[in-house]
């Protein structure tokens, strides 16, 4: 018997009432005594819904949680869903709240629908045990307590969540962010910055991922209502980059010095003539991977044509395309990105008509000659249907590229007839690569 195990009970409760549910869990073996004295409730979920399986109202759900032996119980996940939070209901929800941070909760979701100045308690940012928090939808942070501090926290979510400034003009998102020491990943869904009071400045030395996606409003008229002036990025340790929004009119500082990985999806509704991108593109000098989501985006490259940004890194390259867009945005990549490896198409469109012939060459390319000293070992084209002026596309890439080794084509079934002539025709088309093979995939 250890020395531990012979403590009386109330001591041994009051050392759990300190752990969190993944402490608690390993405590709990220790002995045949701990297993006794520790339970660990793996998931309290409540979905206020109408398909919701969940039986009894909020309030029973609430008052069962309550009831947990608060020195005996540890929790690993709590998820709470509320359709509408009245006034009535603010303080249920907060002491129900309390209840769960005081049990070490590991996996905290709040997806609450909330009407009026509700605020969340203040404990949900002293937290010692929570790990991954998400907080939505429809909250304003505007106080955060001067102890706040979130030691463990290493994934943060906001969905429609709103900052203010405090009563001491201090940032509520910068304060948050650097209450959070281990904080590895941050994602920010309905991204609406413009609503926000805040400095306009993402920052934290440790954060590795980052994810914002604005959801963009149907009436390109509802921008014109709002500022979009400008975004700024200080993170350093940041290896990962997904970022949908409306451009903003210049980016004073972008450092992602250790960027490997970005995905980006622009908007050019708020694009005006003062829009400058130069600091963006210099931040992403040392991308690894660039996936460029929506036309748009590839516009937008396109004007840093002379800027001196080289991506000297760049190995994997993703582009949509359209049909009235010519690819000089292509041309641009090929010139600035020496160690370029493997390119992807997004379906291959171009401006031909069906009766040009395969000698035909779209001026904006100068007879595809730009590829000649493109070092792309791997050629994908997706959502490809078969059409002649397609077929041209390909034939003429594969005359120029001569370090190519795959060229893999996603055909789709639901657009081709005759999927062995397609087959037959891609597999007969010349290459400047001897070692060039062709891989064609229905999809």
């Amino acid at each position: 018997m250890d020395r531990i195990s012979n403590l009386p009970d109330d001591i041994i409760y009051h050392a759990i009432s300190f752990l969190s549910a993944k402490e608690a869990t390993c405590l709990k073996y220790a002995s045949k005594k701990w297993l006794n004295l520790v339970t660990i409730i793996p998931s309290a979920v409540f979905v206020d819904s109408s398909s919701s399986a969940s039986s009894g109202s909020f309030q029973d759900f609430a008052d069962r949680i309550k009831l947990a032996p608060l020195t005996s119980h540890r929790m690993r996940r709590f998820s709470l869903k509320l359709q509408s939070l009245d006034f009535a209901q603010y303080e249920t929800v907060n002491d129900c709240l309390r209840k769960v941070l005081e049990c070490g909760v590991l996996d905290l979701e709040l997806d609450i629908n909330v009407k009026g100045d509700y605020s969340l308690p203040f404990e949900i940012f002293t937290c010692q045990s929570v790990v991954k928090l998400k907080l939505g939808s429809g909250f304003v942070i505007d106080i955060l307590p001067k102890n706040a501090l979130l030691p463990a926290l290493k994934t943060l979510l906001l969905d429609s969540v709103r900052f203010e400034f405090d009563n001491t003009g201090g940032c509520a998102f910068t304060r948050l962010l650097s209450a959070c020491p281990v904080l590895e990943e941050l994602i920010i869904d309905g991204f609406n910055c413009e609503l926000w009071n805040w400095s306009h400045t993402v920052y934290s030395r440790i954060l590795k991922r980052l994810t914002i996606r604005r959801a963009y409003s149907k009436d390109s008229d509802d921008c014109d209502d709002y500022d979009f002036e400008r975004i700024s990025f200080d993170t350093p340790s940041l290896t990962y980059l997904e970022y949908r929004d409306y451009i903003h009119d210049e980016f004073p500082d972008v450092n992602l010095n250790s960027l490997v990985e970005a995905k980006l999806q622009f908007n050019m509704w708020t694009a005006w003539m003062n829009t400058d991108l130069t600091n963006l593109f210099k931040g992403l000098k040392h991308v690894q991977i660039l996936r460029l989501k929506f036309i748009d985006t590839l516009m937008l490259f396109d004007t840093c044509n002379e800027a001196d940004t080289v991506f000297e890194n760049m190995s994997h390259l993703d582009l949509p395309s359209e049909a009235d867009v010519c690819w000089d945005p292509l041309k641009l990549f090929v010139k600035k990105s020496p160690n370029l490896k493997t390119l992807k198409i997004q379906d291959l469109h171009h401006e031909y008509r069906e009766y040009l012939d395969l000698k035909s060459v779209c001026e904006c390319l100068e007879g595809y000659s730009f590829l000649l000293s493109c070092p792309v070992e791997i050629l994908t084209i997706t959502q490809f249907g078969g059409r002649i002026g397609e077929m041209v596309q390909i034939k003429h890439v594969l005359e120029k590229l001569q370090c190519l080794v795959l060229l893999e084509v996603h055909v789709e079934e639901r657009r081709v007839d005759n999927k062995l002539q397609i087959l037959a025709d891609l597999l007969m088309l010349p290459r400047a690569s001897s070692k060039c093979k062709v891989q064609v995939k229905f999809v």
